[in-house]
């Protein structure tokens, strides 16, 4: 056989060798740039300076909550069935909410405001389901979802559905528990105002 003979099998070789190279470098590419996405979409909650990390999501698995809210939980459970220990709930104004690494939201206990939905208090062990609110215009975050507790005995009698003031609830607590019993504050969700995420809406999928 001679070489041109011989030639069409090599250009054949060589040009299968040479697909499958940018086959191989486009999904590197691919492979980077998700990379880059999940970093980007990632959502934390952490402590002060980013730690440590309490809760982290990423934003891909956000859901449309209603027309102006979009909510990304941070369990595959229901609300009162969560595995974390929780933070102190007085600590809430030493907690980011970082996106992609940047702090978004930070919080100041002076302006938030605490809703209980009666429908999950657990009697048992004192917990009840709540929503934290800041002031608009303070970040992205509509509101914290997540449980509290332990309450005082029969709070959820008293509380049913209601709202006050965080620091009025933190007061009314350390006056029934003597101080002895901080309340945890187990995060299970968040709720960011759709017109404040726009550059990421692309990216939620349901």
């Amino acid at each position: 056989m001679s070489g041109s003979d011989l030639a069409p099998f090599v250009a054949a070789v060589l040009n299968d060798r040479t697909v499958a190279g940018m086959i191989q470098e486009n999904n590197e590419l691919k492979s980077k740039l998700n990379d880059r996405d999940n970093e980007r979409l990632l959502v934390e909650v952490t402590g002060q300076h980013g730690s440590p990390i309490y809760y982290e999501e990423s934003f891909k698995n956000a859901e449309r909550y209603r027309d102006d809210e979009i909510v990304l939980r941070f369990n595959n459970g229901s609300a009162i069935d969560l595995t974390t220990d929780g933070l102190p709930l007085s600590s809430l104004d030493e907690i980011e909410i970082r996106l992609g690494g940047v702090v978004v939201q930070r919080f100041s206990v002076d302006d938030l405001n605490i809703q209980f939905y009666d429908d999950f208090y657990d009697e048992e062990n004192r917990m009840e389901y709540i929503h934290i609110h800041g002031p608009n215009g303070s970040g992205p975050i509509a509101c914290v979802r997540g449980i509290i507790g332990p309450l005082p005995l029969g709070w959820g009698q008293r509380h049913a559905d209601g709202d006050m003031d965080l620091t009025d609830l933190l007061e009314e607590v350390a006056d029934e528990n003597n101080d002895l019993t901080p309340q945890t504050l187990i995060i299970n969700g968040l709720s960011f105002r759709e017109k404040d995420i726009t550059g990421i809406m692309s990216f939620i999928k349901k």
